[in-house]
């Protein structure tokens, strides 16, 4: 009988510690990413591009990722001014910078340049450009 008892002391030792073990796991934060705020311009964008064919367009969607959570409500107010940037840097592109010298980095940078400089250009809230949807036609 004393066998009996001293392994179930063990195994409810043992099974205390798998648990603590396991608590102590759970209860540590885990790792998380960083926070990320955006700001959407709205409906995708269609328009001319800078080549000698007049039907050539190019349909895209932006997202903005901006500086903070204030930037993405701030800009709300700038939104016809926003789009309108866009598609100034999407109309001078040629068929060449978005066929052989495609270079989506380039272009996201040249929309972010734009879009911050046509705000005013007090404070850069716009810290990066990503494409959801990119054609050409």
């Amino acid at each position: 009988m004393k066998k009996i008892t001293k392994i179930g002391t063990v195994f409810f030792a043992l099974a205390a510690l798998v648990v603590s073990l396991m608590l102590t796991a759970c209860s540590q934060d885990a790792p998380r990413l960083p926070a990320v705020y955006t700001y959407n311009p709205g409906a995708p964008f269609t328009t001319n591009i800078n080549d000698e064919d007049p039907r050539r367009l190019v349909k895209c969607a932006v997202m903005f990722e901006v500086i903070d959570e204030a930037a993405s409500v701030d800009l709300a107010a700038f939104n016809f001014i926003i789009r309108n940037a866009i598609i100034t840097v999407l109309g001078s592109l040629t068929v060449e910078d978005l066929t052989v010298n495609r270079d989506m980095k380039e272009i996201s940078q040249k929309l972010v340049d734009q879009v911050n400089a046509s705000i005013y250009g007090q404070v850069n809230l716009i810290v990066g450009a990503y494409f959801t949807e990119f054609t050409l036609t």
